[in-house]
């Protein structure tokens, strides 16, 4: 019987020792998140987050009375007129960007063709003009200075 007693003493000392083990302190973190810890929590987190605290350990009163930070107005979600102006915006500015790139890739080819024809203006090869007749040289002259003032607005 002596042998019994001894195990269920010994037991009950366990017991007790593994409830010191266990989480004495429990809060909500910054997500709303439940934690456990041996630990208190961060001096930032308000009284209200606290959920548990060891009996006879309270927050030191300047922390428990520190106000809590005023809660910031959550945004309204957005009203259907406001999505639907959004998405008119977002539309319009896909097309001005569509457009700009098609003027852009039509300038380029201009100034591509605009470059060809001043390097065969400029080699000295008869050139066929209008009405499929060789050009003159002064024509040449007069077409070579044309593509020089277009090409100058090329980048």
């Amino acid at each position: 019987m002596r042998n019994h007693t001894t195990k269920a003493v010994l037991l009950g000392a366990m017991l007790l020792a593994s409830t010191l083990a266990h989480a004495q302190y429990a809060w909500l973190d910054e997500k709303g998140v439940r934690q456990y810890s041996d630990q208190p929590p961060p001096t930032s987190t308000p009284a209200s987050k606290i959920l548990k605290t060891p009996r006879g350990m309270a927050r030191p009163a300047e922390e428990a009375a520190a106000p809590a930070p005023a809660p910031t107005p959550a945004k309204a979600a957005p009203t259907l007129a406001d999505r639907e102006a959004d998405y008119k915006k977002r539309m319009a500015a896909e097309q001005k960007a569509a457009a700009d790139k098609k003027i852009a890739d039509s300038n380029r080819a201009n100034c591509d063709a605009a470059a060809k024809n001043k390097v065969l203006l400029d080699s000295g090869q008869p050139v066929r003009g209008e009405g499929n007749t060789f050009m003159a040289q002064d024509a040449k002259a007069k077409e070579s200075a044309n593509m020089a003032t277009i090409l100058k607005g090329c980048k």
